[in-house]
This record gives C-alpha cells, sequence and structure tokens, in this order.
C-alpha cells in the first residue's frame, strides 16, 4: 500500500497531532526520503514517538520502511525551469492520476456495473464544485440509456430522496464526505430502501457510512501546490473510467452511439 494513499483514506480517522504529520507528509513528500525522524518531529511540533505511532497506524513497520514506500511511489519531477508552468501542473496531474489509480479497486466497478443495471432510476447527486461532476456523470450515464438524472440543489435533491424506493440507486460525489446536504439526501434515502454508492476522498465519513459500495479518489489538495484549483479532476479520471468500461458492453455502447448522432456529436 502506498503510504500516501494509506494516509489519506484514514485521514479523517486520526489526532490533531497526527493530522499535522500527515498534512506535512502529504505536502513535502519528496522531501521524508532524507529527514530524519527528529527532523520531521521538529518541523510538526510533535514527537518521535507520536510518529512511530501515526506510521504504524498506517501500515508501515517503521519510519524508515514508511520512507522507503513514500519512496517508491514518487512521481518523479520533470526538471525545469522556475517558471515553468507547464512542467509544474504536468506533474500536479501527474501525481493525482497515479494515486487515484492505486485507490481503484477493479471488483468494485464489476460490482458498481451490475448493481446500475439492476436498478431502474439513477440519482447523482454533488454539491458545488462536485455538482459539476455530478451533472457530467448523470448526463453520460443517460446517453448511455440509463434512466439518470443529477441533482445540485440541496432542496432538490432531498425532494428525491424522500421518495425513493429500493428500485432507486443514488450516486453521491462528496471528497469531504461531511457535506450536510449529501449527508442528508443520502440518510433519506437509505431509510426508502435505496441502494447507495458514493465517490469520496476518505475511508471514514458520514457519506461512506451511508453507502454500499464506496469508491476512493485521490484528493488535490494533497497534491503539494495550492496554486491549482481543479477539486474535481480525480473524480471526473473515475468517471472516465467507470462510463468506459460501461461501454465495453454493447448495449451502453450503442446509445452513447444514438445520443451522440442525435446530437452530431461525432
Amino acid at each position: 500500500m502506498n503510504p500516501l494513499v494509506a494516509i489519506q483514506k484514514n485521514y479523517l480517522s486520526f489526532s490533531k497531532n497526527e493530522k499535522t504529520i500527515a498534512d506535512y507528509i502529504l505536502q513535502n513528500s519528496p522531501k521524508i526520503n532524507n529527514m530524519k525522524i527528529t527532523e520531521l518531529a521538529q518541523q510538526t511540533s510533535t514527537s518521535s514517538a507520536t510518529i512511530t505511532r501515526f506510521v504504524k497506524k498506517i501500515g508501515c513497520k517503521s519510519y524508515s520502511d514508511m520512507k522507503v514506500n513514500i519512496g517508491h511511489h514518487l512521481i518523479t519531477n520533470i526538471a525545469k525551469n522556475d517558471d515553468d508552468i507547464v512542467s509544474e501542473v504536468f506533474t500536479f496531474y501527474q501525481t493525482v492520476i497515479k494515486n487515484t489509480q492505486q485507490m481503484i479497486d477493479h471488483n468494485m466497478i464489476k460490482q458498481f456495473i451490475a448493481l446500475l443495471k439492476k436498478q431502474e432510476h439513477i440519482i447523482v447527486i454533488g454539491s458545488s464544485s462536485s455538482g459539476v461532476s455530478a451533472d457530467t456523470f448523470g448526463l453520460r450515464l443517460m446517453r448511455m440509456g440509463l434512466d439518470a438524472q443529477s441533482f445540485i440543489d440541496p432542496n432538490w435533491m432531498k425532494m428525491r430522496a424522500s421518495i425513493a424506493s429500493k428500485q432507486d440507486l443514488f450516486l453521491a460525489i462528496s471528497n469531504s464526505g461531511v457535506t450536510k446536504c449529501i449527508v442528508d439526501t443520502l440518510t433519506l434515502a437509505k431509510k426508502n430502501d435505496a441502494k447507495i454508492v458514493s465517490i469520496t476522498s476518505y475511508m471514514d465519513n458520514p457519506v461512506a457510512q451511508l453507502s454500499d459500495l464506496i469508491f476512493h479518489v485521490y484528493n488535490p489538495r494533497f497534491a503539494n501546490n495550492e496554486k491549482f484549483i481543479n477539486s474535481q479532476f480525480s473524480n471526473m479520471y473515475l468517471i472516465d473510467i467507470l462510463t468506459s468500461c460501461l461501454q465495453e458492453e454493447d448495449c451502453f455502447k450503442n446509445s452513447m452511439t444514438t445520443t451522440r448522432i442525435a446530437v452530431d456529436d461525432r
């Protein structure tokens, strides 16, 4: 397991000091290989004992073991000039894609497709920037012949959840997994026996706890660059994978082709 991925997935379960250590490692991962445990303790205002407990909590045998494993999973930075934004952005996207890829379970994709085919109605929800991803995913599913719709307005998604049934599948996109309107909507849907699939960044959050199936993606906020604002990149990467897998089946591929012809999208 990539320690950086393990840190993110378990982030919400960490103590205050552990989150400080986690933030530093995620945002400064290239420096960790040459940093002694005492140096990391100093940089994070913690102790060597706290760091030792932390590395074991993420599945590493020791601090040295964590450093070695982080080194194996780092993206090699491309040589660039100080003002080479092109290379900087490229490295950012590489990091997000690679870490998201390591979080994807192929068996879960098969389970998702089986569930999608079984349910009669697909409701995709997302708030704020995640709403953009929800709209895109809902539109793609509709174009593949599925009875899919998306909601980004908190009241509309809750109204739909209030009349949900066991024939419905709710797809929730929430990086944090704590957005109130998403949690409220899924709670209503769950009470009405709807199935729930979520796309989120963390393992233990309210959205994940309500879900029957959970896809984890890498959170771009950990990619060590505050300039970038594309918080949806990892979500869209996963959506591309899921929709591409769906189109391996003729019925979905043919429906997509038909809708492309209808709107002259060729």
